[in-house]
């Protein structure tokens, strides 16, 4: 067959992922942090955006249509003062009054008014190398022993710990061994004690070394004795310290109030409050879903700038085009800004409906669920839904919950019922928190508890949900003292 060039037209329907459509999906991902941080950019940048001091409606917000906005000359409102003058004689005070009462500076202000409270001013946080640099300066003799300590300091971990050995750190910053072990032996006497150990076992002796009242037992047993320590092995220690086993409790005691990780004080992020996207009230016998609108519920189309619009004619089509791009661009953003609220309310309404068990009694009765069970309920993408539900937190009488936290796998009981996994974390637990902690419980024996209420688990997977957890195996539970 000859092959041939001719047109031809075809019909299809595709996806085109327009740039406001990557705004609507980038805005419906978004944490309630993230969203109003990227209101507070586009405040900045469009003119046309504006932040009322009190709540407004969605009708408020918006006008009716976009084409009301960019109505002719000829259809504004004739009782506007301004409708009848060329923009040259446009009352501009007209346009900027409510600028000048809500936002403008007012240039003849009082200066005698009383300060801000110092009270309400939020003091920075001395960072752990910093702390350490303003002792540092106060015992080294020259610049290379302070170069040396800079270097130990900037390779301290979270926990105060030199992430690396003094001969490693010798070779790889080319210091002679000496004068870097005179440095670190600097911070043996350093606040807080124990910092720039290179190993647990040094960090506790530094700590004993540096109190008043000394405990030779202790000490016995923390240079020599580090493996039996962690077996809590009373009676061995007991034979191999030639001690009694009251005596080793006592030593026992003075290393537990030694302080493992020196650096827990400093450093780290400053404490972020989650603010929950919404509410979950029992009002009578039904549970009401209340959306958070803080934030996103006082922003609308400036009124000044829309009535701007009207008054650019064809000789001004450059600024009269720039307007109408700003203007697409706020109404854009604040109906994305609803349509992703109405989503957020749709996805926790299906949610309390689908888990009305928690909401009542709790974690222990939270029901397996996954995204398409509450996709097909209200009538969405799967993909929409975990987007939704990803950094959204729901206020529930339990506590506060990330939506995701709602979609568990479940395990099927000896009854045939349904059992989320962490309703099953949750009673581990428990379980682990009530036990005796003299004679604390193994993974086995949880295992057989559960298997008492029907929930017959290997025990595996109860050793996974307690390292999930973050407890220690039963062997290391054990407390003596």
């Amino acid at each position: 067959m000859a092959l041939e060039v001719k047109l031809q037209l075809k019909q299809t329907q595709k996806l085109v992922m327009t740039v406001e459509l990557r705004q609507a999906i980038e805005l419906l991902t978004l944490s309630r942090l993230e969203l109003q941080q990227i209101i507070k950019e586009k405040l900045l940048e469009n003119p046309v955006l504006e932040e009322t001091t009190e709540p407004v409606s969605e009708e408020e917000a918006l006008p009716i249509s976009e084409e009301e906005i960019f109505l002719p000359a000829d259809k504004v409102h004739k009782d506007d003062p301004t409708s009848d003058k060329p923009l040259n004689e446009v009352d501009w005070e007209y346009f900027l009054q409510s600028y000048h009462e809500n936002y403008g500076t007012n240039l003849s202000c009082d200066f005698s008014e009383d300060s801000p409270n110092l009270e309400n001013i939020i003091a920075s946080k001395e960072t752990l190398s910093e702390h350490l640099h303003k002792q540092l300066a106060l015992v080294v003799s020259d610049d290379e022993e302070s170069k040396t300590g800079s270097l130990i300091i900037g390779n301290l971990d979270e926990n105060g710990f030199l992430s690396m050995t003094l001969d490693e750190m010798a070779q790889r910053y080319t210091l002679d061994r000496d004068k870097l072990q005179h440095v670190h032996s600097l911070f043996r006497n350093f606040d807080p004690d124990g910092i720039a150990a290179e190993n647990i076992q040094q960090c506790l002796i530094i700590q004993l070394e540096n109190r008043e009242e000394y405990n030779p037992l202790a000490m016995e047993i923390l240079t020599n004795h580090m493996e039996d320590l962690k077996s809590l092995n009373l009676k061995k220690l007991a034979d191999i310290c030639g001690a009694t086993e009251e005596d080793i409790r006592i030593a026992l005691y003075v290393i537990k109030s030694l302080d493992p990780r020196p650096a827990r004080n400093f450093g780290g992020e400053e404490t972020r409050y989650i603010q929950p996207d919404v509410f979950v009230v029992k009002v009578d016998n039904e549970y009401v879903v209340h959306l958070n609108d803080d934030g996103f519920n006082n922003l609308k189309i400036s009124q000044s700038y829309k009535e701007m619009i009207h008054k650019l004619n064809s000789h001004n089509k450059e600024a009269k085009d720039y307007l109408e791009q700003k203007m697409r661009s706020a109404v854009w953003l604040l109906k994305t800004i609803q349509q992703r609220q109405r989503t957020i309310y749709k996805v926790a309404k299906s949610i309390v409906r689908k888990q009305r068990d928690f909401f009542e009694q709790g974690i222990s009765y939270l029901k397996p669920m996954v995204l398409r069970e509450v996709a097909e309920d209200i009538s969405l993408h799967e993909c929409t839904v975990s987007r939704v539900t990803n950094n959204k937190y729901m206020h529930t009488p339990h506590g506060i919950f990330e939506l995701k936290f709602f979609f568990t796998s479940g395990i099927t009981a000896g009854d045939g019922d349904s059992v989320s996994s962490k309703s099953i974390k949750n009673m581990i637990k428990d379980i682990i928190q009530n036990e005796d902690k003299s004679k604390p419980l193994s993974d086995e024996k949880i295992a057989q508890i559960l298997a008492s209420q029907k929930l017959y688990i290997a025990r595996r997977t109860i050793a996974k949900y307690r390292e999930e957890l973050n407890f220690l195996p039963s062997s290391k539970r054990k407390k003596i003292i």
